[in-house]
């Protein structure tokens, strides 16, 4: 069975917006191809994908074939060589349902919506919600719009969402790109003073931060 097994996400070839494409390719571009750096906390990646994740989201088998979908080489578990068997377009598939429409940031205003999908590969949805939240607040204060700050809770929902839409027709969006970049910085930094083995990613960490919103 194991040699005549398909996957569905092998045979299919879903066709992506304009949007989505060119976000998701800017951020397989950051990302690279396969990596096992033991220091390296997120573990083996493929394409940002790590294992760690792949285990959980890549469980699912929509084609009711057996097999979990990205169990790749159909030996019954997801481990180091289906993350190496990864392809790009599989790595897509998985941007698209577990960042893109899971978290509805197609539905943001643009580049918050390319920002917000690169910070939550990177990091998590969690750390990148309380990333765009800081920065709303902050940009609250600096239009001097009369709202309360809004709760650190890293889910941006409907009053995160009203916010920026809120923050951007009175200042424009380049205020919140500028704190978004400097709050994805700090975040990073903090990382580092945790746990000193990271320093050596912090310079393209950096280089990330400041580049939020290019896409």
């Amino acid at each position: 069975m194991g040699a005549t097994a398909t996957s569905s996400v092998r045979a299919s070839a879903p066709v992506y917006d304009d949007r989505f494409r060119r976000v998701v390719e800017h951020v397989l571009g950051i990302e690279g191809g396969h990596s096992n750096d033991p220091v390296d906390r997120g573990g083996e990646t493929k394409f940002g994908i790590s294992l760690r994740f792949l285990k959980v989201e890549g469980l699912i088998d929509l084609d009711r074939n057996g097999f979990a979908d990205f169990d790749l080489d159909f030996d019954g578990d997801i481990d180091g060589a289906d993350i190496r068997a990864l392809t790009p377009d599989q790595a897509i598939s998985l941007y698209r349902r577990c960042f893109w429409e899971r978290h509805a940031y197609g539905q943001l205003l643009r580049p918050i919506d390319g920002a917000m999908f690169d910070q939550a590969v990177n990091g998590g949805a969690a750390a990148a919600g309380k990333i765009l939240q800081r920065a709303l607040n902050r940009v609250t204060g600096e239009v001097r719009l009369n709202a309360r700050p809004l709760v650190l809770d890293g889910v941006v929902g409907d009053i995160t969402r009203q916010r920026l839409r809120d923050v951007a027709r009175i200042g424009g969006m380049s205020p919140v790109i500028e704190a978004l970049r400097d709050f994805a910085e700090a975040r990073y930094r903090a990382i580092v003073a945790a746990d000193p083995s990271q320093k050596k990613y912090l310079k393209g960490w950096v280089r990330r931060a400041r580049s939020l919103g290019d896409v």
